[in-house]
C-alpha cells in the first residue's frame, strides 16, 4: 500500500485513529498513527509525509503548537486540523500558522477523502516544483550555450508548439542530453500541470513483462 502517498495521523482518540487509519488504508494510501504530538513529531522526523492529519486538541503537546513543530522541521509541509470544536477563531490561527485545511468531527467519509485529496495533489505539485527549480539551478550554466544553439532553440519551439496539445511524444538523444528535462518542460507548459503529476520513469529498472502487462 501506499501507492497514492503517505500519511500521519496525530490523534488522542483511539477510536478516530482507527477509523481514519481504516479508511486511508483502503484507498492505497500508507498510513501511520501516533497518540500524541511528541511522539507524532518523533514520527514525521524519521520519514516525509505527503500530508498530516491532526487532532487540535490533545493533551500534553497540543495540535497548534504540534502544528508549528512539523511546518519548522518542514515549511512546505501538508497539515489538515481536525477538530470537535471548530470555531472561527480556531480555523483562522491554525491557516495563519499555514495548515491547509480544517475538517471538524464528525465528518463523512467523502469529506475528509476529497481534503486529503486535494492535499496529496497540492504536495505532489510543490514538489514538481521543487525539482524543476533544482533541475533549471543545475542547467543554468549551460543556458548561454543552448541560447546560442539553432539546434537547441528548435527544440525550444517544438516544445512550445505541442505543449498545448494532447499529443504523445517521443524524446530522443543519449544518455545525459536533457530528455528528462525537455520532457518537465512540455508538462508544466501544458494544461495537464494544472490537475495531473509529472512521473519520471527509469524504463531500465521495469521488466519487459511489466511493460508489455
Amino acid at each position: 500500500m501506499g501507492r497514492k502517498g503517505t500519511i500521519l495521523v496525530i490523534d488522542d482518540e483511539e477510536v478516530m485513529r482507527d477509523v481514519l487509519e481504516s479508511l486511508l488504508s483502503a484507498e492505497g494510501y500508507r498510513v501511520d498513527v501516533a497518540r500524541t504530538g511528541e511522539e507524532g513529531l518523533e514520527k514525521f522526523r524519521e520519514r516525509p509525509y505527503d500530508l498530516v492529519l491532526l487532532d487540535v486538541s490533545m493533551p500534553g503537546m497540543g495540535g497548534i503548537a504540534t502544528l508549528q513543530e512539523v511546518l519548522r522541521i518542514d515549511p512546505e509541509a501538508v497539515v489538515v486540523i481536525i477538530t470537535a470544536y471548530a470555531t472561527f477563531e480556531t480555523a483562522m490561527a491554525a491557516w495563519q500558522l499555514g495548515a491547509f485545511n480544517c475538517i471538524r468531527k464528525p465528518f463523512q467519509n467523502d469529506q475528509i477523502l476529497q481534503i486529503v485529496e486535494a492535499g496529496i495533489r497540492r504536495r505532489r505539485k510543490d514538489e514538481e516544483r521543487r525539482i524543476l527549480s533544482q533541475t533549471l539551478r543545475q542547467g543554468s550554466a549551460l543556458r548561454q550555450i543552448i541560447a546560442r544553439s539553432p539546434k537547441m532553440r528548435k527544440v525550444l519551439d517544438l516544445v512550445a508548439q505541442v505543449a498545448p496539445t494532447r499529443s504523445t511524444v517521443l524524446i530522443q538523444g543519449e544518455s545525459g542530453t536533457g530528455k528528462e528535462l525537455i520532457a518537465r518542460a512540455i508538462h508544466f507548459m501544458s494544461p495537464r500541470a494544472e490537475t495531473g503529476q509529472f512521473v519520471a520513469v527509469n524504463c531500465s529498472n521495469v521488466s519487459p513483462e511489466l511493460l508489455e502487462s
